[in-house]
């Protein structure tokens, strides 16, 4: 559990790749006047301390502002994708592994640059040691190169709407899984406790991040109990509202409660992992935004409707698949994502703020009508139940009979 919190909150760090890049040139340094006293007198290069001196200049100087840069790069970018789509989206541009990577090679090259600096005018060198200062330095240089390179592609859709749309677009894909899909490899549970069962409450606020599925099948096997879980990774807690119920209730201690707390992990805001619903409204709210009078793009909420259809066709998919249903967890029960919550999540403020759109009103229609040709029973139903909604929304705010014709043309069809 400390691991998998640790993660999380490392996640988003901007700075944790630099540092372990900066200490790794730090060691680098360290380890050059180690093995230069050790293989003193085996080197025939000579490569005096002036010439390293004087490129570790340079080089420092180069880096910091390439870092500067990156930095300014970076943040512009991430309150670009706030903007344009929406203000959960920037930590995606926070957590790029490419803006991390660069950021890394131009702030381990200054650091390497100046340790070396600090390192010959504090210590003493020999021909080994200079050697592998250089050594290192050309190192260094082949990563920042390489960096560099990647960076001057990647820079240019850093932030950018559609790079945005995409990074949210995968976001969604990644955590659908057969565990998330349906009730998290536990029982499928309705939601009604039994009348033998002690509710647990939590011992804080916050969105639950992980539920630790493992350590409570551990602690229902040792406690002899069966454990139900009213929460799903997202959902928000608070301290007077249940997050399990035990049975039998007999079983449930202030050690099993605490116990119990202690497995779940919760944060200050919601985690794309596992989250799936989350990761549906991040793309909802940029088609949401889209359709402000502000910014007037119907076409952005076009594309993520379609997008939408394929996050969706992959959980109608998962819906069939025997893993998605299997049990690893026999002694815990958990609400499944269900059709409802993924369709009203998806559709329904598009529905609203893109009622007075005829291409949107129509685009909807269409795209409900897919889910329904996906064949899942519960699917149909919510997207019958969604097109009555938009059609509804719809004819009360278009003004034009024959936008609104087309409308209700698209959603008999």
């Amino acid at each position: 559990m400390l691991l998998q919190r640790l993660r999380l909150f490392l996640r988003h760090k901007l700075w944790f790749r630099p540092a372990l890049a900066s200490l790794f040139s730090v060691a680098i340094a360290a380890a050059a006047l180690l093995l230069g006293n050790h293989f003193e007198g085996q080197f025939d290069l000579d490569i005096s301390e002036e010439s390293l001196v004087t490129l570790f200049g340079i080089f420092a100087s180069s880096m910091l502002s390439v870092a500067t840069f990156t930095v300014s790069a970076i943040v512009t970018a991430a309150s670009s994708a706030s903007t344009t789509s929406t203000p959960r989206a920037a930590r995606f541009i926070l957590s790029d592994s490419t803006a991390q990577t660069v950021l890394s090679a131009f702030i381990a090259a200054f650091i390497y640059s100046i340790c070396g600096i600090l390192a010959l005018k504090a210590f003493h060198y020999g021909h080994a040691g200079r050697f592998i200062l250089f050594i290192g330095l050309i190192a260094i240089v082949i990563f920042v190169l390489l960096s560099f390179i990647n960076w001057v592609d990647h820079v240019m859709k850093l932030g950018r709407l559609s790079n945005t749309i995409e990074r949210l677009h995968d976001a969604a894909l990644s955590s659908l899984t057969p565990k998330t899909a349906g009730a998290l490899g536990a029982n499928t549970w309705d939601g009604a406790p039994s009348e033998d069962a002690a509710a647990v409450f939590p011992d804080g606020f916050g969105y639950v991040v992980d539920l630790g599925l493992g350590n409570l099948q551990e602690l229902a096997c040792e406690n002899d109990c069966q454990i139900y879980l009213f929460v799903r990774p997202g959902e928000h807690v608070e301290t007077t509202a249940p997050i399990a119920y035990v049975t039998p209730a007999d079983a449930k201690t202030p050690e099993l409660a605490s116990a119990i707390n202690g497995c779940i992990v919760l944060g200050s805001t919601r985690e794309s992992d596992s989250d799936v619903r989350f990761n549906i409204l991040n793309l909802t709210e940029t088609a949401d935004r889209a359709l402000s009078p502000a910014v007037n793009d119907p076409g952005t909420a076009v594309n993520i409707l379609n997008v939408l259809v394929e996050v969706i066709e992959k959980w109608a998919k998962l819906q069939a698949d025997e893993e998605t249903h299997k049990i690893a967890f026999d002694r815990l029960h958990a609400l499944p994502l269900t059709a409802r919550e993924i369709v009203n999540d998806a559709f329904t403020p598009i529905a609203r703020d893109g009622a007075g759109s005829v291409e949107i009103g129509v685009r909807l229609q269409k795209v409900l009508r897919a889910l329904k040709r996906m064949g899942v029973d519960d699917l149909t139903q919510e997207a019958d139940a969604m097109s009555k909604t938009a059609l509804e929304l719809s004819d009360a705010a278009l003004i034009a009979n024959e936008h609104k014709a087309r409308v209700h043309q698209a959603a008999k069809a």
